[in-house]
């Protein structure tokens, strides 16, 4: 079964300010890193067919349900119903404001979405709404204090459908206007601005589908537009010199957006928003697109963008270097790559029929993987307002370190620095005076260090 989803793992509000620690434009200043070996993480099922990435929670969709990873805990949860037609699922988002719900997109036996939402990470769940005809094909979250979700649908007869919901996936609405008969893909800027991919263009809307804006330009005609990838402007890091370019893309650009990427039947390509056409960065159809931003302890950043193409390669892209592209396909188990996310914790790769394998991906020489096997570190809720609760653990005593920075490496606030003992500690951080961003939180202890970022939202 092929699934067409968005490769973006979370974007953040209206205001260019909060945005994504996932989907970054930043110069290149690290060294020259090397992909680290894939492992198999799980979920063998012969019938997967794709990954979301929400939270937490990495989660393998199948044609009879889905599998659930925590990245916390290391432990997946199996979700399927084994020879039950119409359970399959193709797009699963964890609440922002409920931890044990999700939001879940899907296909019954006669052919139509389904939405359903559980309250129980998925052991049950409630039907709310049935599509027209076709699967939900995705399903994306803006990521504000009161997250607003859409939903898309693939249909062959009728015309697909494109939804939303501002309360928590309990009820849909239709929304009209965009002109697609199919869709495969979404990507949520906020509440407002949403990129709709499907039939041979992509289509925009900065008014929450009042009036939308046809993106096809020179786009090969009678081409599927397969995935998406919306990149928000990244204010937080230090920005790439354009002291040559005077007459930047700002002016020009009505979206809030800093890239935007598609793939169809040809090529991936970039959007210019300067001259208004696609860029090939890449010539092989890809199925799914991902992009990360890392960053070691000293604060040196670099970006990658992940792309599993329709002839069965993974292909790398670090800084975006489009014309050095690296195929880091060759440690994978013999067969097909389907999908791929990326986030925090790592780059996963979902195989179809063998399972989901994991990579660390291309780490700085100083950010060693086994580092964070053996501390944890965990803030929630994140996105926050006015405070989050910071646990983190070591399983020696000792002295340890926990502290806040911003994402210029200027030291913030010191929570802890002094003596703590083995297992869980919970603090508080309620920030004062601080604006609005992406803040990164830093525990030390035993020789040992690990990271998370956190939003402030106000």
């Amino acid at each position: 079964m092929f699934r067409f989803h968005l490769k973006t793992i979370s974007l953040l509000v209206s205001t260019s300010l909060l945005l994504s620690i996932f989907l970054v434009v930043v110069p290149a200043m690290a060294d020259n890193p090397t992909i680290e070996p894939w492992e198999l993480l799980g979920a063998q099922d012969t019938l997967l067919n794709g990954l979301c990435s929400s939270g937490n929670l990495l989660l393998a969709t199948t044609g009879e349900g889905f599998h659930i990873y925590n990245h916390q805990t290391a432990q997946w949860t199996d979700r399927t119903w084994p020879g039950w037609i119409g359970r399959g699922k193709y797009a699963v988002v964890k609440s922002a404001l409920n931890p044990n719900r999700l939001i879940l997109g899907g296909v019954n036996a006669w052919f139509k979405g389904t939405l359903f939402y559980s309250n129980d990470n998925g052991e049950n769940d409630t039907l709310v709404m049935e599509s027209n005809g076709g699967r939900v094909t995705d399903i994306e979250a803006s990521i504000d204090i009161i997250p607003t979700l859409y939903a898309c649908t693939w249909a062959d007869v009728v015309d697909g459908e494109l939804l939303r919901s501002e309360d928590d996936g309990a009820s849909w609405t239709l929304i009209t206007g965009h002109g697609h008969h199919t869709m495969t893909a979404l990507s949520v800027i906020d509440a407002s601005e949403v990129y709709v991919a499907g039939d041979n263009y992509l289509s925009a809307t900065t008014d929450g589908g009042l009036t939308w804006t046809n993106l096809q330009s020179n786009l090969p005609d009678n081409q599927g537009v397969y995935c998406l990838l919306a990149l928000p402007p990244y204010t937080g890091l230090p920005a790439p010199d354009k002291s040559d370019t005077a007459d930047n893309d700002t002016e020009k650009n009505e979206f809030n957006v800093d890239q935007l990427m598609v793939s169809n039947d040809t090529a991936l390509y970039r959007y210019d928003f300067e001259t208004d056409l696609w860029d090939t960065i890449l010539p092989s159809s890809c199925r799914a697109i991902a992009h990360q931003i890392r960053q070691t302890d000293t604060f040196v950043y670099w970006t990658e963008t992940y792309a599993v193409t329709w002839d069965h390669r993974v292909m790398f892209c670090k800084d975006q270097d489009w014309d050095n592209w690296e195929d880091v396909t060759a440690e994978l188990s013999p067969g097909t790559p389907i999908d791929i996310e990326a986030n925090n914790w790592g780059v996963f790769v979902a195989m179809q029929g063998e399972g989901v394998y994991r990579s660390e991906g291309h780490l700085h020489s100083s950010n060693v993987p086994g580092n964070q096997t053996m501390i944890s570190l965990l803030a929630y809720p994140n996105p926050f307002n006015p405070a989050t609760t910071i646990k983190y653990e070591s399983p020696k005593s000792g002295h340890g370190l926990l502290q806040v920075f911003d994402m210029r490496g200027a030291l913030v606030k010191t929570l802890v620095d002094g003596e703590i003992t083995a297992g869980q500690h919970i603090t508080n951080w309620r920030p004062a005076g601080l604006s609005s961003g992406v803040y990164r939180v830093l525990f030390k202890t035993d020789g040992q260090s690990v990271s998370h970022q956190v939003i402030l939202l106000k």
